[in-house]
């Protein structure tokens, strides 16, 4: 089977780049190992676009332009939320988790993309510094597929990895987090209900019934209506990469969200409907190994809100780095301003045919921190579909980078 790109992982940088390759005329194929497009955004269930807006003491306005506020602004009319305001002048929109996949679905059908759920590359063939097939594994069968370009949104660059060629990677990478779904939470001031919930949870700390880690729960700001809300679980220790890793990560997490929530019920008074109703089917791991493009995003660059001449995609959130520490390092830049991606941190140093967005972009573990947001997820992932849809058109795929510059990067602000 032949096309002209395949775009790995139906998170929100693969959706984003999957339309922009369709919209710029390519045949795009686009590959999701699960059964439904949206990524961590909905099955991590993150509840929270984070990225979209400039760090503002007052008021949530638009950083990202193109694509990404596009799909923001159809987001927020179909899952009915509000940008919340954080501490810091940071805002984000919270959205509905049915809403973002039936949007997403939506585009790319009218796009023309093919997507194929349940199949995961397990082998990359390599020829002369270029990919020339991938081979998939579904339930049902084997097959092979033969594309012009390859864009990497799988969050931890599986295709260089299969390919055997060098990754930027560390021994430890950031801590993940687990989230939940509950009802039966009081009704009262959001803030009020915060405080409340970090003390109920150091009671059970103190009275010996809830572990220390467990002071890691809170709510994620925006999502509760009516008693119903998400909770987050940031996990005690740093990934190390590994499935046995993962693996504890996921029993731990959900054994001690219902071993909180079975203690708020039985001993708060405040809380005897408290009930969990869903649970994320996966953990949120925040940063894996990356893919080594021909140029590296540092957090000089993103503190110093640089702007390179072949700016494609804007950052607009600060660098968020979750260590052992209950709270996340957060390291600020300009209020009101922000920082532009070079085309560069996306096209890959090794492979010729080889491009990512997301998670999987060539950055530091500090810069990844800030980048691998869903607003950046959404920028990146465009300006990569482009890219790699200008390599098939033209052979050259820094042809695009003034089209993606009017689009995401110099368009209008208001």
């Amino acid at each position: 089977m032949q096309c002209d790109v395949v775009v790995i992982g139906a998170g929100t940088a693969g959706i984003a780049a999957a339309i922009a390759a369709a919209r710029s005329g390519a045949q795009v194929v686009l590959l999701e190992r699960l059964g439904s497009v949206g990524g961590l955004a909905t099955s991590a269930m993150v509840g929270t676009i984070c990225g979209l807006f400039y760090r503002n003491a007052s008021t949530a306005r638009y950083a990202v332009r193109g694509f990404a506020r596009e799909f923001a602004v159809k987001l927020q009319k179909a899952s009915r939320t509000e940008p919340v305001s954080y501490a810091q002048g940071l805002h984000f929109l919270p959205y509905q988790f049915a809403a973002l996949q039936q949007q997403a679905l939506a585009q790319l059908q009218q796009a023309g993309v093919q997507l194929l759920l349940h199949a995961q590359v397990v082998a990359v063939t390599v020829e002369h510094a270029k990919i020339v097939t991938l081979q998939l594994q579904t339930a049902a069968e084997t097959f092979v597929l033969m594309p012009s370009t390859v864009v990497d949104c799988s969050g931890h660059a599986q295709i260089s990895r299969l390919a055997g060629i060098e990754r930027i990677e560390q021994a430890h990478y950031q801590a993940g987090a687990f989230v939940f779904q509950v009802s039966g939470l009081p009704v009262m001031a959001p803030r009020l209900l915060a405080l409340n919930l970090i003390r109920w949870i150091k009671r059970g700390i103190l009275q010996g019934a809830l572990e220390p880690a467990c002071e890691r729960l809170s709510i994620v700001p925006g999502t509760l209506r009516q008693g119903v809300g998400l909770l987050k679980l940031g996990l005690a220790t740093r990934f190390d990469g590994t499935a046995a890793c993962l693996t504890q990560y996921e029993l731990e997490a959900r054994s001690r969200s219902m071993a909180i929530i079975d203690y708020l019920r039985r001993y708060e008074p405040d809380l005897q409907d408290l009930v969990i109703i869903s649970m994320a089917p996966e953990v949120g791991v925040r940063t894996l190994s990356r893919a080594q493009g021909i140029q590296i995003l540092h957090e000089d660059a993103i503190l110093a809100c640089t702007k390179p001449e072949d700016g494609v995609a804007i950052g607009a959130w600060p660098i968020e780095l979750w260590g052992a520490q209950k709270i996340p390092e957060m390291t600020y830049f300009a209020a009101d301003d922000c920082y532009w991606l070079a085309a560069g941190t996306l096209v890959s140093r090794h492979l010729r045919n080889l491009f990512f967005a997301g998670r999987a972009l060539s950055a530091t573990e500090q810069a990844i921190a800030s980048a691998r947001v869903i607003g950046t997820c959404l920028s990146t992932g465009f300006a990569a579909g482009m890219l790699a849809a200008e390599q098939v058109n033209s052979g050259i795929w820094q042809q695009a980078i003034d089209k993606i510059q009017i689009q995401q990067v110099l368009g209008d602000e208001s």
